[in-house]
C-alpha cells in the first residue's frame, strides 16, 4: 500500500513569520513513524514541494487548518475524482466536522496516534469508516521516535514536542478544546533521545507553553544542556519571573521564545479570560527574558472590544520601548470551538464567509470601536512600520552594541543569542507585505 500525507501550501496574504518558521507540521512525521514498514508513506509539504497527482495512492491524508480548508477541499476533490480515498485531519475537520465530511472519505479528529493503527487496518480491508476519534488523549510516553530520514531535508529546522495541553482556555483559542485542559508531559529521556537523532539543525519546540510546568521545564533544560543545541519555542511571558528556569533555558540553547502578549489592555485580557497576563508587568518580564540572553517574539492581536484606532501606535511604541526583536500582528478572528466565536455569532457580528481570510491578516467580524477597514489598515501599517529599517534600528541598535565579553548577571553569555535574533529580524524585514 502507498499513503501520501500532505501539508497544503499557505495561500493568500500571510504572516511574515513564515519566512523563518519553515518546517513540516509534526503530525505528518509522527504518522509516518507509526506506520508499518510494509506500507510506503511519502510526506509532501506543498510550501516547497509539488503534489504528485499523477501517482496512485491507496490513501491521501491532508492536515487542514481553517484558512487553507477550501484549497484542501480542492486537493481532495481532484484525488477522489481519480478513485483515490482521502482523509482529513487537524483543527478544521475536528472542529468543523459537518463542513468537512462531505469532501472526504474519512475524518480523523483530534490526536491521531491512538486511532492510526485502526485506520490502517481498515484501509487494508477496504473498509474505511467515515469518522475516527480516539476515546482518550494519548499518553505522551507513546509518542513515536522519529528517525532523521523521515523529516524533509528542505525544513529549516526540526519540530519537536515535550508537552501537550493548556489549562488557560483563553476565549479566542481552541487549543484546550483540542489537546485538553492540563499539561501532559513526554518523558525527558524520550525527548533527549529524539534530539540526539536530529542534531544538524536548530529545533523549534511546538509545545504551546514549554515552561507551563516550571518543575518539568527545569529538569528538561538540565538534560538538554549537554546536547549543545540551539532551539526556540513558546511560553507564557509571566514565566520569565522564574529566573532559574530562564537561566537553564538559555544554558540549554534557547535563542528566542514566542509569547502571546495579545493586548496591552488589562480589560481586554480579562474579557477573554487571559487572567494570568498583567500588562503592568510586561516590560519587567521582557527585560528578564532579555537578561537571560533570550530574544522575544511577541504576538499581538487586534479587534478586542476595548481596541480603538490608537491601539496600533501604542503597540508600536511598546515594542520599540521594550526592544522586542520580532512580532506577529494579527486581527482577532472567530475560530469555531472558541468562546469568542460563540459570542460574536450570537451577536451577528461575523460577516466574512471566505474562510481563507481566517488567518489573522484580515478583518472577519465587526469590531466594537473601529470599522473593519480601520482594523485592516491599522494592521498593515503596523506590519510595515515595525519591520521598517528605522524601527529595527530603534529597537535593536542598543543590543547590537553588545560585545562578546558582556555577560549578564546570571553568568550567561548572551551575545550569540542576540546576534541570531537580529539576523532573524533582518531576514524577516526584507519581506514585502
Amino acid at each position: 500500500m502507498r499513503i501520501l500525507l500532505i501539508n497544503p501550501k499557505r495561500v493568500g496574504r500571510g504572516q511574515a513569520s513564515v519566512r523563518y518558521m519553515n518546517a513540516t507540521p509534526l503530525a505528518l512525521p509522527i504518522l509516518k513513524a507509526l506506520t508499518p514498514e510494509d506500507i510506503e508513506v511519502r510526506i509532501i509539504d506543498e510550501n516547497h514541494s509539488s503534489i504528485p497527482y499523477d501517482e496512485h495512492w491507496d490513501l491521501v491524508g491532508i492536515t487542514v487548518m481553517l484558512h487553507v480548508s477550501p484549497y484542501a477541499i480542492a486537493i481532495a476533490k481532484l484525488f477522489r475524482s481519480k478513485g483515490i480515498k482521502v482523509a482529513f485531519g487537524g483543527f478544521f475537520p475536528t472542529l468543523n466536522y459537518d463542513d468537512a465530511r462531505e469532501h472526504v472519505d474519512t475524518v480523523i479528529a483530534g490526536e491521531a496516534e491512538n486511532v492510526w493503527p485502526e485506520v490502517l487496518g481498515d484501509l487494508r480491508l477496504d473498509q474505511l469508516k467515515p469518522y475516527y476519534k480516539a476515546e482518550k488523549l494519548i499518553d505522551l510516553k507513546d509518542i513515536p521516535f522519529i528517525k532523521k530520514e523521515i523529516f524533509s531535508e528542505k525544513d529549516e529546522f526540526y519540530h519537536i514536542e515535550t508537552t501537550r495541553g493548556c489549562p488557560y482556555n483563553c476565549d479566542f483559542c481552541a487549543v484546550t478544546n483540542y489537546y485538553g485542559a492540563k499539561f501532559r508531559h513526554r518523558p525527558i529521556g524520550h525527548v533527549v533521545r529524539q534530539i540526539e537523532e536530529l542534531q544538524d539543525k536548530a529545533f523549534f519546540f511546538v509545545d504551546d507553553n514549554i515552561i507551563g510546568d516550571p518543575a518539568y521545564a527545569r529538569e528538561l533544560f538540565k538534560a538538554m544542556i549537554p546536547l549543545k543545541i540551539k532551539w526556540s519555542g513558546q511560553f507564557s511571558l509571566n514565566r520569565a519571573a522564574d529566573q532559574e528556569v530562564m537561566r537553564l533555558a538559555a544554558e540549554s540553547g534557547c535563542q528566542f521564545l514566542f509569547t502571546g502578549i495579545e493586548s496591552l489592555s488589562q480589560d481586554n485580557l480579562l474579557a477573554v479570560d487571559k487572567r494570568w497576563a498583567k500588562p503592568d508587568k510586561f516590560a519587567e518580564w521582557i527585560r528578564m527574558t532579555h537578561d537571560a540572553g533570550i530574544g522575544i517574539y511577541g504576538s499581538f492581536m487586534f479587534g478586542f472590544e476595548g481596541d480603538g484606532k490608537d491601539v496600533f501606535q501604542r503597540t508600536l511604541d511598546f515594542c520599540e520601548d521594550n526592544q522586542i526583536e520580532l512580532a506577529l500582528f494579527s486581527a482577532l478572528f472567530p475560530m469555531r470551538g472558541s468562546k469568542s466565536y460563540q459570542q460574536l455569532q450570537a451577536e451577528g457580528r461575523i460577516f466574512e464567509t471566505d474562510v481563507t481570510k481566517y488567518n489573522g491578516q484580515y478583518a472577519t467580524f465587526h469590531p466594537k470601536n473601529m470599522t473593519a477597514d480601520e482594523l485592516e489598515d491599522g494592521l498593515r501599517w503596523l506590519w510595515n512600520t515595525f519591520y521598517s529599517k528605522p524601527s529595527i534600528k530603534k529597537r535593536l541598535s542598543q543590543r547590537m552594541e553588545l560585545q562578546p565579553s558582556h555577560v549578564d548577571n546570571m553568568g550567561v553569555a548572551n551575545t550569540t543569542a542576540v546576534l541570531l535574533n537580529l539576523n532573524i529580524a533582518f531576514k524577516i524585514a526584507v519581506k514585502d507585505f
